[in-house]
């Protein structure tokens, strides 16, 4: 106890101090260790430093041959790959060995063996390196940098190469690497070096991966000092990189405006780079809730590229690029198409044998089958792709994950389960300082705490998503928080003037903000049906009628409205037949009974009354919800052209 207490029983200090006693007296280690801390520079806050101290103890036990090469340790932050160190050091293995041997012997590194990688990664005792890095002359110091970035900058490439194929083997190496990678990318840039963009790019992904979106900001800000020729390989990285910070902060505009100007500068001619670069506008376009002009984006670049000369990495594009163009077809309810675009990104990347990809279109197919209301499928989807990301340490599609597994709850109305979810993924999201995908997520936690009947806290929730979404400027977003906002405060029992006009003037903001965006990716509808029950319980009776109407249109125009009739088609058909076919008539009744004893009171009246001769619309609809009002819809047409309830009886896919 004595002898700890020298070092303030701190705990890296005790590590190497009991290595120490396994081959020492307990006297002679606290009567050398006494001296050191008199000869060690004491700080100013701290007197004397038992860390140095206890690390020159451990020195004392080394061969002068081993000491000779420990300055020289200094170039690397924290620990290395042994294949690494012994090129960056220009050491030969059997030399290697027994200063290794030595050092492990007294704790001052540690050798970890990872599974399928062939070298191990050594870990120094924290004060190792700092301490004696100074022992260098200066000339040294400068040389063994320079084999450290250069090497370091092989190692990159390499590792942004292979993630396709071995990921889990990458990201180990990368995240106990991200220390040395972060020191020398940040070398190349300093010293102007031809590779210093391809090295950030490089970097970058795994920054990404990693979830360190303020380190890979500031990496991207430094490469702003390097000039490129225009049209350049290092030009174009320069500018993708630029363009994909500011899309990772939410800064969409001026992050297409560089996107675009890449692509002016590319040419016309099919390129890798072109196809890249016009998927990047694709997705600021989506963000924008342009998704008509996404498509033609993503089709653009598709067609681009078939253009190319086949490989391994042009298949993995194509098949990024379909799953892209999914995605906005998804977001557009066209859901035939959108599972043709998923299946066929799934053939290219299993073609490749790129597992990752695999693993965020099961994701995405989670996402299709959520939304036809297939659940089960699509909780077993997310459940799967969770796990997988996990696996491969990615905390941001972990995060994605547990959001949507929240949604899928909350479409079951769980409340409890869907709230355990989203509180996992908004706690990923902070960590990451991801802003919008917290802000996604207080949304969301929002809905469930209003379906759980907590009115006031929902309310708060709804402020607090509004205030995140507004602060990150994702407009499509807000709008759909305002309404929910909106709907919260007039559904309450007998809501006051004021929560009405709150809930108006919210419902108001939130329609002008969809207005500028893609009425389908919007789900404008919602918002006019809600400014129709607003204006109807504030006593404005022809504003409430023309809200319905615009919201009956634009449900009628949103693709995946046909999607979601199709569980009705046979009621569907079986009433246009019976229009005129008495027999068919008889048969239908049961089943009209049926379903206005289970709560359809008044869909079934209106279908009575199409029975009975009625054909206009607006006088139909009077009593009706959105859902109904698309059914009576779709029975009208089909009287009038029998032809147009086909794609209705197709098969799904």
């Amino acid at each position: 106890m004595k002898l700890l207490k020298l070092v303030e029983f701190h705990p890296l200090s005790i590590s190497l101090l009991v290595r120490q006693l396994q081959e020492r007296r307990i006297a002679a280690v606290g009567q050398r260790l006494a001296q050191l801390l008199m000869e060690v520079p004491a700080t100013a806050e701290e007197g004397a430093n038992p860390l140095v101290a206890s690390l020159l103890l451990s020195l004392d036990r080394l061969d002068a041959g081993v000491k000779r090469w420990l300055p020289r340790l200094g170039v690397f932050a924290g620990g290395a790959f042994e294949d690494d160190l012994q090129a960056i050091l220009e050491i030969e293995a059997a030399d290697w060995r027994p200063i290794r041997g030595q050092l492990e012997a007294t704790g001052l590194i540690q050798a970890e063996v990872l599974p399928n990688i062939a070298s191990p990664f050594l870990k120094f005792h924290p004060t190792l390196a700092p301490v004696l890095w100074a022992q260098l002359g200066e000339m040294e110091q400068t040389e063994l940098r320079n084999r450290h970035a250069q090497r370091y900058y092989l190692v990159s490439y390499w590792l942004y190469t292979e993630d396709d194929k071995n990921p889990l083997a990458t990201r180990a190496i990368a995240r106990r690497e991200l220390p040395n990678l972060m020191q020398a990318v940040n070398r190349a840039i300093a010293t102007t070096d031809s590779d210093a963009s391809q090295f950030v790019t490089c970097v970058n992904r795994f920054l990404i991966i990693c979830g360190f979106g303020q380190d890979r900001a500031a990496l991207t800000k430094q490469m702003e000092q390097l000039n490129e020729e225009v049209g350049s390989h290092t030009w174009f990285l320069k500018l993708t990189n630029q363009g994909e910070a500011l899309r990772a902060a939410e800064q969409v505009m001026p992050a297409r405006a560089i996107f675009e100007q890449v692509l002016a500068g590319l040419g016309k001619m099919p390129s890798y780079a072109r196809c890249n670069t016009l998927r990047r506008i694709g997705q600021c376009l989506v963000a924008q809730g342009q998704t008509a002009q996404a498509v033609e984006r993503y089709r653009a670049a598709i067609v681009e590229s078939e253009r190319l000369e086949p490989s391994d990495g042009l298949k993995r594009q194509r098949g990024t690029l379909h799953a892209d163009l999914g995605d906005v077809l998804t977001d557009m309810g066209e859901f035939a198409a959108a599972r043709l675009a998923y299946e066929t990104a799934g053939e290219l990347v299993r073609e490749v044998g790129d597992d990752r990809s695999e693993v965020v279109i099961e994701f995405q197919l989670g996402t299709l089958a959520m939304l036809q209301h297939d659940l089960q499928d699509a909780a077993t989807r997310y459940q799967r792709a969770l796990q997988a990301f996990r696996q491969l340490n990615e905390p941001e599609m972990e995060a994605k994950a547990w959001h949507q597994l929240g949604n899928v709850y909350c479409m079951a109305k769980d409340w409890e389960a869907a709230e355990h979810r989203y509180r996992e993924a908004a706690a990923l999201f902070e960590a990451q300082g991801n802003l919008a995908g917290a802000a996604k997520t207080l949304h969301q936690l929002a809905v469930v705490i209003e379906g759980a009947g907590r009115v006031e806290a929902a309310a708060a929730w709804y402020e607090k998503a509004i205030e995140a979404f507004q602060k990150v400027r994702d407009f499509g977003h807000l709008s759909k928080t305002l309404n929910n906002l909106a709907n919260l405060l007039q559904s309450q029992p007998n809501p006051s003037p004021d929560d009405l006009a709150t809930a108006r003037q919210h419902a108001e903001t939130a329609l002008e903000i969809m207005q500028t965006l893609d009425p389908a990716a919007a789900q404008i509808w919602k918002n006019y049906s809600l400014l129709g029950v607003i204006a109807e319980k504030q006593g404005r009776q022809p504003e409430a009628r023309a809200y319905r109407q615009q919201a009956r249109q634009a449900k009628a125009n949103y693709a995946g409205t046909q999607h979601e009739l199709k569980r009705f088609a046979p009621l569907i058909a079986g009433v246009v037949q019976a229009v005129d076919d008495a027999e068919a008539r008889e048969q239908l009744l049961p089943t009209l009974e049926d379903m206005a004893q289970r709560g359809w009171t008044h869909l079934i009246a209106a279908i009575r009354q199409i029975l009975n001769g009625e054909r206009d619309a607006a006088t139909l609809w009077d009593s009706l919800d959105m859902e109904d009002s698309m059914i009576i819809q779709t029975i009208l047409q089909g009287i009038a052209d029998p032809a147009t309830l086909q794609p209705l009886l197709d098969d799904p896919r």
